[in-house]
């Protein structure tokens, strides 16, 4: 965990989409596409840096959907970053505000609702609060997670972030 990356990505690699949609569907419901992504760009989402994965005990190289429902109002989750893997997070119901912090000092914040949806790189740390009762959101990531094996977290606390964004900043001086 002290190894320092040599050129993380920051708060502007954070990305955001449309959710396109809806359209009636056969089934009578609606169709919305909350990511749709071209194929070089989903390849990346597949990208690992092999001295990040090289540093875990175990492979986590996959691919999981994890939702997080009924946050109430003023609910913070996140806070949190990661070394290795990709997330593209949407609202499923809701609004929810974003803040992103990256390890060369700079901040981004991203009001966020059921049409948008977030592809946070490594490195960036991601906090948000809901600003309406019962939102939901929904996470797709290209690591595995066994509850079970911290091995497989590349979950980071946010006091492990701004140590590490200390350490960083005071190597670029």
């Amino acid at each position: 965990m002290d190894a320092l990356p040599r050129n993380p990505p920051g708060v502007n690699d954070v990305r955001e989409f449309r959710v396109t949609g809806p359209w009636p569907s056969k089934s009578g419901g609606l169709l919305s596409v909350p990511i749709a992504l071209p194929h070089l760009e989903a390849m990346r989402f597949f990208a690992y840096d092999a001295e990040e994965l090289a540093r875990l005990p175990v492979d986590i190289r996959g691919l999981r959907l994890s939702v997080v429902a009924d946050i109430p109002a003023g609910g913070i989750g996140g806070r949190q970053f990661h070394r290795l893997r990709t997330e593209i997070s949407f609202a499923v119901k809701g609004k929810v505000r974003w803040r992103f912090e990256d390890l060369y000092g700079a901040t981004r914040e991203i009001a966020w609702s059921p049409d948008h949806a977030l592809l946070k790189p490594p490195f960036v740390m991601h906090t948000f609060t809901a600003e309406e009762a019962g939102s939901t959101v929904a996470t797709l990531a290209n690591t595995l997670f066994d509850p079970d094996d911290p091995r497989t977290h590349d979950t980071y606390a946010a006091e492990a972030f701004y140590a590490m964004r200390e350490r960083f900043r005071s190597r670029m001086d």
